[in-house]
């Protein structure tokens, strides 16, 4: 893709949005809510219609929502869109009916999408009474269903506990190996982030950088010190003048980057009243800590309660 833009009225929301995804890749767009990244899949989709678009597939120019590519498509959307009314095997049944599947094929196929989510002994419970993670489980075989060479996944693990959180993304690997397809991921979560081969940072539509995981968190500090405190400006001012830390906000508190932390840490203590400090740590630099350094934003940011109908939080 090599340029993907869009507006809502006089709001521009993606700024020439470009990069790849190469066979069997599996490629994130990392952002808060708000920065984009759900509108990207939306255009993609035809969803919406972008306001530019030059998108290629397999080297041949395709319009975002045409036939070619949608043929070739498969969505995990935010929220399951399966009917909980109706047991596993009705869904997958469906939906292979729905794309003309049926007979012997359409049961092999079924038996074999069951085999894979791991929910054969569940497959004719109504799917009101699955986990969060079961849910997913099957969201994401369906969407598979038709052997499609791209997936798209928007937000796939939001809200699930860490084990569903393994079994969505063991089982996104095994189906990419078996198949070959390529994943377009959209996530604001770190954890989900690193399992990318590379990540597409966006950061209020625009496209900050595109590298590997392991690539942004190799330019950061070797460590970072976290500090829990309610007494955030003294202790922002006290590091910075003292010992010429870059100090950032967090939910609990303060961090600030450094190398050789296990010896700041000591210095860190002495500069400040013991009353100031509730707790003090070191921690391996995160892609969290990445995406701060290159956009001067948190991946939390965002307001999770405004969206725009389409899928991305809005202001």
């Amino acid at each position: 893709m090599r340029r993907l833009a869009h507006q809502y009225g006089d709001r521009q929301v993606l700024h020439d949005v470009a990069f790849d995804v190469a066979p069997g890749e599996v490629v994130g767009l990392l952002g808060p809510n708000g920065s984009g990244k759900s509108t990207v899949l939306s255009a993609l989709q035809g969803l919406l219609r972008p306001t530019a678009a030059d998108v290629t597939l397999d080297g041949v120019a395709v319009s975002p929502g045409g036939s070619n590519l949608r043929a070739r498509l498969g969505v995990v959307f935010q929220q399951p869109s399966v009917d909980k009314a109706l047991t596993a095997r009705e869904n997958l049944r469906l939906t292979l009916h729905m794309h003309g599947v049926f007979g012997a094929p359409q049961r092999a196929r079924v038996e074999t999408l069951l085999a894979w989510a791991g929910l054969e002994d569940r497959a004719d419970e109504p799917m009101k009474q699955f986990s969060g993670g079961m849910l997913r489980r099957i969201d994401l075989v369906r969407a598979v269903a038709m052997r499609p060479t791209l997936l798209f996944m928007d937000e796939p693990t939001s809200g699930l506990d860490e084990a569903s959180f393994r079994r969505v993304w063991t089982l996104v690997d095994e189906l990419r190996a078996a198949t070959g397809m390529s994943v377009l991921v959209a996530t604001h979560r770190p954890e989900e982030a690193a399992r990318c081969d590379r990540l597409v940072v966006l950061h209020e539509g625009k496209v900050v950088t595109v590298r590997p995981p392991a690539s942004l968190i190799e330019e950061m500090e070797a460590d970072v010190l976290v500090l829990e405190t309610d007494h955030r400006d003294e202790v922002r001012h006290t590091l910075q003048s003292t010992l010429g830390l870059t100090v950032r906000d967090e939910t609990y508190g303060l961090s600030a980057g450094c190398t050789r932390g296990h010896e700041l840490i000591v210095d860190v203590v002495r500069a400040l009243p013991r009353e100031k400090l509730s707790a003090i740590s070191i921690r391996r630099p995160t892609l969290a800590d990445a995406f701060v350094r290159l956009a001067g934003a948190s991946l939390d940011d965002g307001d999770a309660g405004a969206t725009d109908g389409r899928g991305e939080v809005r202001p």
